[in-house]
């Protein structure tokens, strides 16, 4: 661990949002529209799908945790007011700036090149319910609307893991496991408010164990990439995959690799080039986190 001006700073959870993050890329970047043409790469598809499934639940994880890591004993209505308000500059704005952005893509893409869409979203795009909760506009954007719902009941999900600890916990798990109904936020988010709230000391010391290195801005192009890979993911993969037209296990192999490196090379390139020319708006955009 690091200290910074914001308190302390877990270098081991920069470097897992870092490996987390590239795996969201990798699986949006899964060229699942182009299944069937190769059993071999449908295979590699499918498997590239189900290990990234752990990614956004062990964001959710972290979320929690890192919420609730520096709760105190007995926290009043002023320390979750202050959480929630400090959200809306981390989330909030950064979910709605996203999210205006990606619109204003789909519209011009509509104009100039409305096939784009047709395999995506059709005219749903247009629907004010469904630019801001059935979507989001930006697809991948429903973690944060989901994180955002989760920071406003924290309240309550401290009261459950302060006096529920490990055994509403473990009941929560059993909902989402056998019923199914249960929003993911209500039980990841949960499962690291828990561990922030009941097991702080055991889990600071294990992530102390860690002594690498992460540059000090991990976190914010982490956020950025999450915010603005999938228009260019989905872009890509309707380009290559039309020029290409790539049939054989080799050719869908190394188009998606082209995907998901250039999606990880553009988007990072523009948060390279936003932070050195406009740093405070970068620093908008990726709530605060530079």
């Amino acid at each position: 661990m690091s200290m910074s001006a914001t308190g302390t700073r877990y270098t081991f959870i920069d470097l897992l949002k870092v490996i987390l993050t590239v795996g969201i890329v990798a699986r949006h970047a899964s060229l699942v529209e182009l299944a069937g043409r190769s059993g071999a790469f449908d295979v590699f598809t499918g498997a590239v799908v189900t290990l990234t499934e752990v990614c956004v639940p062990l964001f959710f994880v972290l979320s929690g945790f890192l919420y609730f890591r520096n709760v105190p004993a007995r926290p009043d209505a002023r320390y979750f007011w202050d959480k929630t308000r400090k959200r809306v500059t981390s989330l909030l704005v950064p979910y709605l700036i996203a999210n205006a952005l990606a619109f204003a893509c789909y519209w011009l893409a509509h104009r100039v090149a409305p096939e784009m869409l047709s395999d995506f979203f059709g005219d749903k795009w247009r629907d004010p319910l469904f630019i801001f909760w059935t979507g989001p506009v930006n697809m991948s954007l429903w973690f944060i609307r989901d994180l955002i719902i989760a920071c406003i009941v924290a309240p309550l999900i401290y009261l459950f893991v302060r006096y529920a600890r490990i055994w509403g916990v473990l009941a929560l798990a059993a909902v989402w496991f056998f019923v199914g109904g249960s929003p993911l936020y209500n039980l990841w988010f949960t499962i690291g408010a828990w561990a922030a709230v009941c097991q702080k000391d055991n889990v600071t010391k294990l992530l102390g164990r860690y002594r690498g290195d992460v540059p000090a801005d991990a976190a914010a192009w982490c956020f950025f990439i999450y915010l603005y890979h999938y228009l260019p993911a989905i872009t890509l993969k309707k380009l290559l995959g039309k020029f290409l037209d790539p049939q054989s296990f080799f050719a869908l192999t190394g188009t998606y690799l082209a995907v998901a490196l250039l999606t990880l090379g553009i988007v990072t390139g523009l948060y390279i080039l936003l932070k050195k020319t406009a740093p405070r708006v970068t620093g908008v955009l990726v709530g605060g986190k530079l």
